[in-house]
């Protein structure tokens, strides 16, 4: 029995200890992101170090195709356009030199870095004209791990379910040719392997090559956060979400340090917040993760932003005049009842001085004052029911308010980006290129599917127990399962938009990129799930959500 104790005592100690732990790292995180212009401060003025030393070097093609790569070595997680700019020049003293060496270091790199973004066509592209013979070891290693990690994306986000395999397969075989290459204590060996234990459920031994990884990493780099975001996977693999959370502060707080504006250890920390109940903070760091990733992807926004911010600014907008209507007209109702109950009080202080034949009619009206007084404390519970659904509508109109105002400065920014991008192009007569370039959906499709995943946190954030009490609506047998990384899916993106106000359609539709038809019968389709009557299901949708305001 003593020995029993004295281990729950032991095990609840270290819970606390290694809760106190986590609690002080958050705390970290939190300072680090309100400081991070500091860190970004550092990082322009060490860039401007560069480029002034690349202006010195500017006479020697030799030191400034190093200083090139020396400035895309700090562009290449902050800012991705600038990076291949700099990669662009070498490839250009490349060619001029005529340098298969530097011809092939700077495509290796190049075609890594646009893996790295998802340009899979352009990668491939680069990579396929590296001439494989005149590679060294260092460099062949580099040429499998590109192809490995091009087609490891390709089976992760291709559609086709039918060609996943087969990329799948592809990059397992390009792994197994690094791992023939490269020396077995190498960083690269020590990452695939223990991505090989861990894809196995080995974690413990995974977790072992880890430990080894780290030894040879200072705290605070790119390099850090790497390998501190890998052992936080293998502790989510594991089960153990304190360490998983642990380590993927430390990994956020790494980022931040070397202003990596492309992370993934923030927005997963975010999740695991959005679950736990820590809306603030999770909502805190999904924002800094979204201008992160905006500063860092220097892609165009689609126009239709502007024209579904304003829709639903419209809608918030006559919502908060159609509950300040309301709150007049009870307002006005209450002064009419205390100008009722003045009056009333006032006659039975007449009644009161005529005697015994007054006070039978004094009872009445002392019961009819009572009345009177009911009826005003309903009104007031009324007018406090109305001054949070005010207050509700404020907040809404607020956030998304200042979103949009964000999201256009923004997109006025990329406009004028993209614009330099075209005159730069016409000027050097790329036409050709420049028509392929806008003539690419691709980019499109993908910023609507940004702004889509936008529109879901921030409503999620609003309403955080919506999309559970839209299920309680359903059969048991019916309800909306969410797949992995969804927030929101077609038919809950629906009602949360007439959870918003916006009940037409066919604003849905556009707001939606859907014909009319299809959203009349996603919605038939879900109030035929509905355990209650079809008539009160879209109404009960509406009154949805505990506010998270």
């Amino acid at each position: 029995m003593r020995i029993l104790l004295s281990f729950l005592l032991l095990f609840c100690i270290h819970s606390i200890t290694a809760q106190n732990e986590i609690d002080l790292l958050f705390r970290d995180l939190d300072n680090k992101i309100k400081n991070s212009a500091l860190y970004v401060e550092l990082k322009e003025a060490k860039i401007d170090e560069l480029k002034t030393e690349r202006i010195r070097n500017i006479a020697s093609v030799n030191k400034t195709y190093s200083s090139n790569f020396a400035i895309y070595n700090e562009y290449k997680s902050y800012i991705s356009d600038s990076a291949i700019k700099y990669l662009n020049y070498n490839m250009d003293i490349s060619y001029s030199l005529n340098d298969q060496q530097k011809l092939n270091e700077t495509s290796i790199t190049m075609s890594e870095l646009f893996a790295g973004l998802g340009m899979y066509k352009e990668a491939i592209d680069v990579i396929a004209n590296i001439k494989k013979i005149y590679l060294d070891k260092p460099q062949l290693i580099e040429y499998y791990s590109n192809y490995r990690q091009i087609y490891s994306g390709l089976g992760m986000y291709t559609q086709n379910s039918r060609d996943r395999w087969r990329y799948w397969q592809r990059s397992n075989e390009y792994r197994d040719s690094i791992l023939n290459l490269a020396n077995k204590d190498s960083e690269i060996s020590l990452r695939l392997n223990e991505g090989i234990l861990r894809e196995k459920g080995k974690i413990d031994e995974a977790l072992e090559l880890n430990n080894k990884r780290l030894q040879y990493i200072k705290k605070g780099t790119p390099g850090y956060a790497l390998i501190t975001f890998h052992r936080s996977l293998l502790y989510r693999k594991k089960g153990d979400q304190d360490q998983e959370k642990k380590y993927l502060i430390l990994s956020a707080l790494s980022d931040i340090q070397s202003s990596i504006k492309d992370n993934a250890s923030i927005s997963m920390l975010a999740d695991i917040l959005m679950k736990e109940g820590d809306i603030n903070r999770a909502y805190t760091y999904v924002r800094f993760s979204l201008d992160n990733i905006n500063d860092y992807n220097t892609r165009i926004r689609s126009s239709e932003i502007l024209n579904i911010q304003s829709i639903i600014d419209k809608a918030y907008q006559t919502k908060s005049n159609e509950q300040r209507e309301s709150l007049r007209i009870l307002l006005i109702i209450a002064t009419v009842l205390l100008i009722l109950l003045i009056i009333s009080v006032c006659y039975v202080y007449k009644q009161m001085k005529k005697g015994e034949l007054i006070s039978k009619r004094l009872k009445e009206t002392n019961t009819e004052l009572n009345t009177l007084n009911q009826k005003l404390h309903n009104m007031n519970n009324n007018l406090k029911n109305v001054n949070v659904e005010v207050t509700e509508a404020n907040y809404i109109k607020e956030e998304y308010i200042g979103y949009f105002l964000d999201q256009c400065s923004k997109y006025i920014e990329k406009m004028d980006e993209y614009r330099k991008m075209v005159n730069k192009k016409i000027q050097n007569k790329e036409i050709e290129n420049l028509f392929k370039v806008t003539k690419n959906n691709d980019l499109k499709e993908e910023e609507l599917r940004e702004f889509f995943n936008n529109f879901d946190n921030m409503f999620i954030h609003l309403y955080p127990d919506f999309v559970d009490k839209f299920n309680a609506l359903l059969q048991n047998d019916e309800k909306i399962v969410l797949k992995k990384g969804e927030v929101l899916n077609t038919e809950l993106r629906i009602y949360a938009l007439m959870r918003l106000g916006i009940d037409d359609s066919t604003k849905i539709a556009n707001f939606l990129g859907y014909s009319v038809n299809t959203i009349y019968n996603y919605r038939a389709k879900i109030k035929n799930k509905s355990k209650i009557s079809r008539e009160d299901f879209e109404w009960t949708v509406k009154k949805i959500g505990t506010f998270n305001g």
